[in-house]
């Protein structure tokens, strides 16, 4: 079974520092890299257009909210079925 997390694509109309696709994991975290002039839209603003819809067309920047698809793995997990037989090392 995958698991989902949410990205965030920004498309400049116009490059910024070289580059017209940016790719992020929260909302917030695109005004830590690029400036609202070149985004066009405020994070509130923003915010509010992603509760009706998943795309944002403006004048400067398409702004899409999308579904990133990865693959379930058991890294972190305890295995419960394994008995801890840890023992406190033996002073000599």
């Amino acid at each position: 079974m995958s698991q989902t997390r949410k990205v965030i694509h920004v498309e400049l109309k116009e490059p910024y520092k070289g580059r017209r696709n940016y790719y992020f994991g929260s909302a917030a975290a695109i005004y830590d890299t690029l400036p609202i002039e070149v985004v066009g839209i405020s994070l509130a603003t923003l915010w509010n257009r992603f509760c009706g819809a998943d795309t944002y067309h403006g004048a400067l920047a398409t702004i899409r909210k999308r579904e990133l698809l990865t693959k379930s793995t058991n890294r972190g997990k305890r295995n419960e079925n394994r008995a801890d037989n840890r023992t406190e090392p033996t002073a000599y």
